[in-house]
């Protein structure tokens, strides 16, 4: 099984249009996790394979300016998106010489190279925050929450690359730095023509293999 956290963003700026709300942000870095199960297939000494079903939650922040009906807002807010999703990966390990110590095998440490693709279906799409303006000369705040599930594509695919370390003999204790880029666009121009946000992050995951 392996879980960690993730920091996430959009390639390209958001946007959300609903009657006369047209908005367009830059997007900022979001923290989220992952968490699923590994199966490894072994190739070689040093090469093996994934197959990795997991749950996913990435996204965006926004800290900007807009005008809506002519008054100046400011909005705290974000995307939450939230994928299960199949990474297929291969792995290079390094292989260390054997050691044995009263006929048992001792436990080694070995590093590792990760790359590989992945696919993702869209379960949930929510853009949430907080809008700030003086629009009438008193202050607002106030609080809003939108699926925008319809914005996005249900399917979406990309590339994965990183590294990592791994401690055992049978059972694995691992740790690894991943980054992830959505090839296929992850916005649904069917709904929202000029939307190509392409998801892309960091992952910092712990993994245990039995």
């Amino acid at each position: 099984m392996h879980a960690g956290a993730n920091l996430s963003s959009h390639l390209n700026n958001f946007k959300f249009v609903d009657g006369d709300i047209d908005l367009e942000f830059s997007p900022n870095p979001k923290f989220g996790y992952s968490a699923g199960y590994i199966v490894r297939l072994p190739i070689s000494n040093a090469v093996r394979f994934h197959l990795e079903p997991s749950i996913a939650r990435i996204g965006a922040t926004y800290d900007d300016d807009f005008e809506l009906r002519g008054f100046d807002f400011e909005t705290d807010s974000q995307v939450d998106l939230l994928y299960i999703q199949l990474p297929l990966l291969f792995q290079l390990s390094t292989v260390p010489p054997e050691r044995t110590v009263f006929g048992r095998q001792q436990r080694e440490t070995t590093f590792h190279l990760t790359g590989g693709f992945y696919g993702g279906y869209l379960l949930d799409a929510t853009f949430s925050g907080t809008n700030r303006g003086a629009p009438i000369g008193i202050e607002f705040e106030g609080e809003f929450s939108e699926e925008i599930s319809t914005q996005y594509k249900k399917f979406d695919g990309g590339v994965i690359f990183g590294g990592g370390i791994e401690y055992g003999e049978r059972s694995k204790l691992g740790l690894e730095v991943r980054a992830f880029f959505s090839v296929t666009d992850s916005g649904n121009r069917s709904v929202l023509r000029s939307f190509e946000p392409h998801n892309m992050g960091l992952t910092f995951g712990v993994y245990y293999l039995l």
